[in-house]
């Protein structure tokens, strides 16, 4: 009696060659999909790890580092951050850099707030009596900017006086110091922190007070050249101003009776507008013994 094959085996015979006539294209579909699968793998480690933000450059020196892609719309500059989006006017920002992985600088500020403060060092004298010295001032907070583009109100005078323009700031200045807006400018500096300007223009009121009083006994201010933060930013004497740097070379040249160009070439480098006037009176007279 002959035994028929069981199902099972007639089951297991079909699938192997089944198995081996479509082997070749299954190991070619496995290969792709781990060819597809490790390219995803990386472009998505890639993006996380190794993604170059691009950096926003200011007009005033300062910077913002997206933690995305930045570009221009209209009158605006768009920045991605912190899963949201900084806009800015495309007229404060000075460049935009694509690519580049910066590691954002330590803010002064942060840097200031972070470090423990200094031991004292008690020293072996005995304390003075009850008062004879007098308590030491508490520091200023520091890191208020005067200027600021990126603030609603660009310009700060104190942490509660906030102004739209330049010259609002100059006449609430003028006012807490009873000074004409003209002094403030003139004597405020050139830093950008709002405490060393305060500080420059009371220490420069407590030297015009001495002046008034003693006008022999205080040197007279340094009047700048060029200051970016008046109306008018260059000066060539102390009651003449100028729009731009060569209407100041053509005022200084009138002066001295010499072409402009001569004025660039031996006005120096400093920006104290007497010490200019020095070095073209000296340069003039060289010139004048030369012949």
């Amino acid at each position: 009696m002959v035994q028929r094959p069981s199902f099972g085996v007639f089951r297991d015979m079909v699938f192997s060659l089944r198995d081996i006539r479509v082997g070749r294209q299954r190991t070619q579909y496995l290969r792709f999909a781990m060819t597809v699968l490790i390219g995803l793998l990386s472009a998505i480690v890639g993006r996380t790890w190794g993604e170059a933000a691009d950096t926003i450059y200011f007009r005033d020196g300062m910077r913002t580092v997206c933690e995305g892609n930045a570009w221009e719309k209209g009158d605006e500059i768009h920045c991605e951050y912190d899963g949201g989006l900084l806009v800015y006017r495309k007229s404060d920002v000075a460049r935009i850099e694509k690519g580049r992985s910066v590691e954002p600088e330590l803010d002064s500020k942060n840097v200031q707030e972070a470090a423990p403060p200094p031991a004292r060092v008690t020293p072996p004298l005995p304390a003075p009596a009850p008062g004879i010295a007098s308590p030491a001032s508490p520091p200023k907070p520091p890191g208020i900017a005067f200027y600021d583009p990126r603030r609603a109100k660009k310009y700060w005078t104190s942490e509660t006086r906030h102004h739209d323009t330049f010259r609002d700031a100059i006449s609430a200045l003028s006012e807490e110091f009873n000074r004409p807006a003209a002094w403030v400018e003139e004597n405020m500096g050139d830093s950008n922190e709002l405490n060393d300007v305060r500080e420059t223009l009371a220490v420069r009121l407590s030297g015009s007070s001495a002046t008034n009083a003693d006008p022999a006994a205080a040197p007279e201010a340094a009047i700048e050249f060029y200051n970016p933060r008046r109306a008018k930013k260059y000066m060539t004497s102390p009651d003449v101003r100028h729009d731009s740097f060569q209407e100041a070379v053509d005022a200084l040249a009138r002066d001295f009776d010499k072409p402009a160009d001569w004025v660039e070439r031996n006005m120096g480098d400093s920006n104290d507008v007497d010490q200019i006037r020095k070095s073209l009176r000296k340069s003039a007279q060289e010139a004048g013994m030369d012949r």
